[in-house]
C-alpha cells in the first residue's frame, strides 16, 4: 500500500486482504478494517494503532479512525482508499494498493 494525507507527509506498508478483512502494518503502525468479499464499492471503518514508538503517523494522530470510502478490484487485484480522521475530518488520507501474492 501506498499512502499519501492532507499533511503532505507520505509513507508505505503491507496489507493482507482476505475473506472480507484488510489487516496491515508498516513499522509503526497497525491497520484494520472490513471490506466487501466481492469487488466493488464500498464504506468502512480503516483503524490506525501504534504499536512501537518512533515515527509519526502520516495524519500526525497516533491512534485513529478513519471513515472511509473505497473500491476493490478482486478480478486485478487493486484496492483504493480515501478517507478522513473521525473528529478531525480536515485531515485526510488517500491509500492505494496492488496484489503481490495470493494469501493463504
Amino acid at each position: 500500500m501506498e499512502f499519501r494525507a492532507s499533511t503532505g507527509d507520505f509513507g508505505e506498508g503491507l496489507v493482507v486482504v482476505k475473506d472480507g478483512s484488510v489487516s496491515g502494518d508498516d513499522t509503526h503502525y497497525l491497520y484494520q478494517m472490513e471490506i466487501p468479499r466481492e469487488s466493488g464499492d464500498f464504506e468502512s471503518r480503516f483503524t490506525v494503532r501504534k504499536y512501537r514508538e518512533g515515527n509519526v503517523s502520516v495524519v500526525r494522530i497516533y491512534n485513529d479512525t478513519l471513515l472511509a470510502k473505497g473500491c476493490v478490484n478482486y478480478q486485478d487485484g487493486t484496492l483504493k482508499l480515501r478517507g478522513a480522521v473521525e473528529n478531525s475530518p480536515q485531515l485526510t488520507i488517500k491509500l492505494r494498493g496492488h496484489k503481490i501474492q495470493p494469501a493463504v
